[in-house]
């Protein structure tokens, strides 16, 4: 099953249902840049950029798995609804531009892809083009990538660096009022952040549900292949029920 969400600049993005089973993926150590190509296997519409892309996303959590997740802000735990989080970003603005710079030609934007490892200003840079040869720096290598913006010379670091201080409001996003919580999508907070709404259970947990469920629901095929917030609900109508069948022993007795 897909979903559709609308983004605020109208935008719809279809993307895969998020199942019980997909939790998986988030339970152990695994390297950051493998959960990263994980979660963007679950985004069919194509050309998005790393803004667009992160909205689907928490969109696809509040659908899926829950709509509040529980959060350390200044020192407290809090259980944050995630609509409140998507209200800091409700307006995607248009930074694209083009520069040029001697015989560079630059296309400037949001990024494509989520900052991972470090914080890495070059990848506002979109494609480079040089005595009419266009290079799209989505598309090379990371050793490509670092070759190519270790070569740019001085003054396109300074017009890239310009371009951030001028679209900055765009590019950093304070996430809550009187927090010091920014997401910045030139570097691994807004993964980090998704990461955390991700984990959202613990392996021991994971089976302790579908052992509980399985006596009532014996299918645990159907059960792994259901809804995060499917598998809540039966666990409330489990207790429920079980709760009314004491309410009906104890009347007996």
């Amino acid at each position: 099953m897909d979903h559709v969400f609308q983004l605020p600049n109208r935008k719809s993005v279809t993307v895969k249902e998020f199942l019980y089973k997909d939790v998986k993926a988030f339970f152990y150590d695994n390297p950051l840049e493998v959960k990263a190509e994980f979660l963007n296997s679950f985004i069919k519409t194509k050309n998005l950029n790393v803004l667009e892309k992160f909205i689907a996303l928490v969109r696809l959590r509040e659908r899926c798995i829950k709509q509040s997740v529980n959060l350390n802000i200044n020192g407290r735990d809090k259980d944050v609804n995630l609509e409140y989080i998507l209200n800091a970003f409700n307006e995607i603005l248009d930074i694209r531009e083009e520069v040029q710079i001697d015989n560079f030609k630059l296309v400037l934007d949001y990024p494509t892809e989520f900052v991972i490892s470090t914080d890495n200003i070059f990848k506002i840079i979109q494609t480079i083009e040089i005595d009419n040869e266009t290079v799209d720096l989505n598309s090379v290598t990371p050793e490509e990538f670092t070759l190519i913006t270790n070569s740019l010379p001085a003054q396109v670091l300074q017009t890239i660096t310009d371009f951030y201080n001028r679209k900055k409001k765009a590019l950093v996003v304070s996430a809550f009022e009187n927090a010091d919580v920014e997401i910045n999508f030139l570097n691994s907070s807004p993964f980090m952040f998704l990461d955390t709404l991700y984990r959202c259970i613990d392996p021991f947990t994971y089976r302790e549900y579908l052992f509980v469920l399985s006596k009532r629901m014996r299918d645990v095929t159907f059960l792994a292949n259901s809804t995060f917030i499917d598998i809540l609900d039966y666990i409330e109508l489990y207790k429920r029920e079980n709760e009314e069948e004491k309410e009906k022993v104890a009347k007996i007795k």
